[in-house]
């Protein structure tokens, strides 16, 4: 049972204190003065307060179960939360107030009574709520807290039980006609997949169940003392990098006046749902992707869950500077093909150079209000566009710059 202790000291109320004070009073006053009917008054006020105290001090043993589905979602749908509330005591009822709280950095914590009337020993009570996804972050739901209130209203605690719960909240998808095609494009704007012979030696990794022995790298194995398996990639698809620049400077979230054009936090989302269109095309491609932000944890080879999750988490607060991030990005070589995605004018010399790691780089600015355009600049394809839509419009009548 996943339990957190109620407050050790029973809080008491306003009223609990005047009623104990005044209790008080009166016990030394008829007792004093020789009046049994202060006495007996004070003695009731008191015997009150007591009886609330020990109601108020017992523990309610509670198992909560909890879940989340989906446990993912884009911008704009939503997920149910159920909860299971069971009373594993034995012989004590629990009537208590229930609320369960959910909230994020980009979410406001918003609470929701729950159904918890005399719930007996060994019953349970379940209660559904929905979550609709307004933005794009991380939604924490619970842990549920229970407060507990005397019927005179003299004393009152509260706990929480169960565990918590977390809801990714991927950004809104724009499904996209087009894909890079990378190095292995045929004349036709497609990409020519090799049947055989395209496999080629990518890297090692950790061993785990179902891997075929034959793929295993003995002599590395050897030295490190732990199994590792090659990996391989095929070349005859592109290998699509998404460099997300989420340093607060591109998207002027800071205030500077880099450029005459601020973008803004707006225009950062519009970044989130572009790199997530874009990746998401290529797995419907079938094509290796990557995600590279500036702020770092690059993801590769993963399935889509984890490319959301980290677009997800994103807060466009990378402290890493404009050539560090270009230079990480040469020296990685994530892939063939490189999007670079910002809320400022792009770098057009910084693109020009990465061409030597990536032979495909395609540079799309975003900010508020920018006239949707997909044109050949310094030989590289560049698009702008104000939002996420206006974006997929430009991406898919791109035509031959891409």
């Amino acid at each position: 049972m996943n339990r957190l202790e109620f407050l050790r000291a029973v809080p008491v109320t306003a009223r609990g204190v005047g009623l104990a004070a005044a209790g008080a009073v009166l016990l030394l006053a008829g007792w004093q003065w020789g009046y049994p009917e202060l006495v007996a008054i004070g003695a009731a006020a008191v015997l009150a307060c007591v009886a609330a105290a020990s109601v108020i001090a017992a523990k309610p043993s509670l198992d909560v179960d909890r879940s989340i589905q989906p446990d993912r979602v884009s911008v704009g749908e939503s997920a149910t939360v159920a909860l299971e509330v069971r009373n594993t005591g034995r012989f004590r009822a629990v009537n208590a107030r229930a609320v369960d709280a959910y909230g994020g950095p980009t979410h406001a914590t918003r609470r929701v009574a729950v159904p918890l009337a005399r719930l007996r020993p060994g019953k349970s009570a379940n209660a559904t709520y929905p979550i609709t996804a307004e933005r794009r972050g991380v939604v924490d739901a619970g842990p549920l807290g229970i407060g507990k209130r005397d019927i005179l209203g003299l004393a009152a605690t509260a706990g929480s039980f169960g565990p918590s719960a977390r809801l990714w909240v991927h950004p809104r998808l724009w499904n996209l006609a087009r894909t890079p095609d990378g190095l292995a494009r045929s004349l036709e704007g497609t990409a020519d997949k090799v049947e055989q012979g395209s496999l080629t030696f990518h890297s090692l990794r950790e061993y785990v169940i179902g891997d075929e022995l034959r793929h295993v790298h003995w002599r590395t194995s050897a030295r490190i003392g732990q199994l590792m398996v090659k990996e391989h990639v095929d070349t005859s698809l592109p290998t699509v990098v998404v460099a997300l620049d989420d340093r607060p400077e591109a998207w002027q979230i800071d205030g500077s006046q880099a450029s005459p054009r601020a973008s803004g936090p707006d225009a950062f989302e519009a970044a989130c749902e572009a790199a997530y269109s874009i990746l998401t095309a290529c797995f419907r491609a079938e094509y290796h992707a990557a995600l590279v932000p500036a702020s770092g944890g690059a993801v590769s080879g993963a399935g889509r869950d984890a490319y959301g999750d980290l677009l997800a988490e994103l807060a466009c607060d990378a402290a890493e500077s404009l050539d560090a991030y270009v230079a990480r990005l040469t020296s990685g070589r994530f892939g063939d093909t490189l999007v670079w995605i910002t809320g400022a004018e792009p770098p057009t010399a910084r693109l020009a150079a990465l061409k030597r790691a990536y032979p495909v780089v395609i540079a799309v600015h975003l900010a508020p209000d920018l006239p949707t355009s997909a044109a050949l600049v310094g030989g590289l394809p560049f698009l702008r566009a104000a939002d996420g839509e206006q974006f997929a419009a430009a991406w898919d009548g791109g035509g031959t710059s891409l």
